[in-house]
């Protein structure tokens, strides 16, 4: 009675697979997706990130800002050129001694006490022309400017890292892609192969020489491979996005793959060599030892408060009661100093505060070199053990097609069970997707090293 449960729960089950998963129900794919004629390579990949990623528009909107940052603070060493009108109307008296002074039109009769004392409403209408030129304003202009350039190659820096990022990015997810196209094609031979075997089971059960269990544990066998291969078509929709968000395009577009030539190397470089490549390139280095020179040139622009500034001013004025009234101008020259006393003891602590802030900044220095350093360390290493795993991988599909052929030919001669058939195709399956794996992993450690090294760019992709 368990006996005849048991068929019948595995017929309904191989039944039910096949509705659902061997014959799916196909939706309607638009022509332009169902055969995509614009191909994509590795290099197109990096030509369109770099004009649409947009994440490095920001990056570049940032480092053209800092450039202007550069350009107003050089503008402080330049004389400034001032107009102000000044229209007044009073009869306050000191205010109308000037203002008549001004217009150079005092008469002997204003010094009478009376109309010194109670004048008559008067105007002045004055137009300065003002002209300030610093000469040293506390290295204020200077201390700026070289703090601006600063940030501006921070900014530069910044914006190389972030370039260097959506490169590999974008290498990671080109290789994704093609990962999940070869999978599938590895998926659809494993399909081909449970089929061929599935024949031979059938044919064996009709000559009598297995039960039904065994066609009926082919079957099921077959049904999970298929639920397998539309998982991974599934995938390859999936990296194709990813690919695309990468690249700051639409998600939805479809591309024809183009495969690059896979050529492993035989030697690379020494890790000695990777490391003095990356502390000479990694834009990550030049960031923080851009801002460790800031902070330094906070900690001189704070020390320089305590000594004098002087500036240069020259003002040409004109005064009128108006369009045919008494008019005169004048023009005064002058040269100021600013001495700093005492300020409340805010600018000893602005100093100390600088000072801290440059110890911090070294400390960042010192920890962004161990970590470039470790990164690259950590891609070298596994770069060595992504080419050695191409080897083994390689000999697991040697050793697993050479066992699937021998459970085959016993299985034929009814030597083996139907179990050992399907846990050798399991096996080789399993063994070509490893060494799929493994290819791949290669190509990704290539670029992984070549991103910890700051060389990344889309004319270096290959490892010396």
């Amino acid at each position: 009675m368990h006996i005849i449960l048991a068929f019948v729960f595995s017929t309904v089950t191989v039944m039910f697979f096949n509705i659902a998963f061997v014959h799916p129900a196909q939706p309607d794919i638009p022509a332009e997706v169902q055969s995509p004629s614009e191909s994509l390579n590795i290099t197109k990949a990096f030509e369109l990130a770099l004009t649409n990623n947009p994440l490095l528009k920001a990056r570049h909107a940032d480092t053209k800002a800092a450039h202007e940052d550069v350009n107003m603070a050089r503008s402080r060493f330049l004389p400034q050129m001032n107009v102000r009108e000044a229209y007044v109307r009073s009869d306050n008296p000191v205010q109308v001694f000037s203002d008549k002074l001004a217009q150079q039109n005092f008469k002997t009769t204003d010094f009478e006490i009376h109309r010194l004392n109670y004048p008559t409403l008067h105007t002045n209408i004055k137009t300065q022309f003002i002209l300030t030129q610093p000469l040293f304003n506390r290295g204020r202009e200077f201390a700026d400017y070289k703090t601006a350039s600063f940030f501006e190659k921070m900014s530069a820096a910044a914006e190389m890292q972030t370039r260097q990022k959506v490169l590999f990015e974008v290498q990671r997810a080109f290789l994704a892609w093609l990962l999940a196209i070869d999978a599938h094609k590895v998926v659809q031979k494993t399909v081909d192969t449970a089929a061929e075997n599935l024949k031979l089971t059938n044919s064996r059960f009709r000559a009598g020489t297995v039960l039904k269990s065994d066609v009926l544990q082919s079957q099921v066998h077959l049904a999970a491979l298929q639920r397998e291969e539309l998982a991974a078509q599934n995938r390859i929709a999936i990296e194709c996005s990813n690919l695309n968000v990468a690249m700051g395009i639409a998600p939805e577009h479809q591309w024809q793959p183009v495969f690059p030539v896979f050529t492993p190397h035989s030697e690379h470089k020494e890790l000695a060599y990777w490391n003095r490549i990356a502390l000479e390139r990694r834009p990550e280095r030049t960031y923080v030892f851009m801002n460790r020179e800031a902070a330094r040139m906070t900690v001189k622009k704070h020390k320089m408060t305590f000594l004098p500034a002087l500036n240069f001013n020259s003002i040409y004025e004109y005064d009128s009661e108006g369009m045919h009234g008494a008019n005169g101008n004048n023009v005064t020259i002058m040269i100021t100093a600013d001495f700093n006393i005492f300020n409340g003891l805010g600018d000893f602590s602005a100093l100390k505060k600088a000072k801290a802030e440059e110890l911090k900044a070294q400390a960042i220095e010192k920890e962004i070199e161990q970590n470039i350093l470790n990164e690259v360390h950590r891609a070298w290493h596994n770069l060595a053990t992504a080419q050695a795993q191409i080897e083994v991988t390689q000999r697991t599909v040697t050793q697993a097609e050479e066992g699937l052929r021998i459970v085959q030919q016993r299985y034929k001669t009814g030597l083996t069970i139907i179990t050992e058939l399907l846990n050798s195709e399991t096996a080789l399956s399993r063994a070509r997707l490893e060494h799929l794996q493994s290819l791949y992993d290669y190509q990704l450690a290539c670029a992984e090293l070549q991103w910890a090294a700051g060389i990344l760019h889309e004319e270096e992709r290959t490892v010396q």
